[in-house]
């Protein structure tokens, strides 16, 4: 019998509110306590580039925290642009796969709203609702950092 990955990690409660901005763009809801990352097509996250591993990463609740394991990937896995084997995530934190960049985020219960990303399509609902507004800050910030490291100067 194979086991179920996410049953190991099933009672740890899951943070509120916890998202991946991805490549700035897309917005990936942190709603399991075990979330595998990388570019083959079984991960919960799929990264459709070359630079990402088919397993290059993870995301796993450990004492109501959101920790980031690199899978031994050939790019590497930074946070905050140290490489990492292992790293508790915070709010604002930047990530990079292979180069790809990822921004950590979490918001508050109270400002939830529904997101396409998030609901299944013919749903009532939002499966794990993401804060519209911290995630839009979270992309303006995305931006601005990405305009600094370019050179690019936004009036």
């Amino acid at each position: 019998m194979k086991s179920d990955p996410d049953s190991q990690h099933g009672n740890q409660p899951i943070p509120k509110n916890a998202f991946l901005i991805v490549e700035g763009d897309q917005v990936f809801s942190l709603d399991r306590a075990l979330i595998n990352i990388g570019r083959r097509s079984d991960n919960q996250l799929v990264i459709d580039d070359p630079r990402v591993s088919r397993a290059h990463a993870q995301v796993r609740v450990i004492a109501g925290q959101f920790v980031l394991f690199d899978l031994q990937s050939k790019g590497g896995t930074s946070v905050n642009g140290r490489r990492i084997e292992r790293a508790v995530l915070s709010p604002g934190d930047v990530i990079s796969l292979a180069g790809v960049p990822l921004l950590f985020g979490q918001g508050t219960a109270d400002k939830t709203l529904k997101h396409p990303l998030t609901s299944p399509p013919g749903s009532t609902g939002p499966t794990n609702a993401v804060d519209l507004n911290e995630a839009d800050r979270y992309l303006d910030m995305f931006a601005n950092d990405s305009d600094a490291a370019s050179g690019v100067k936004n009036d």
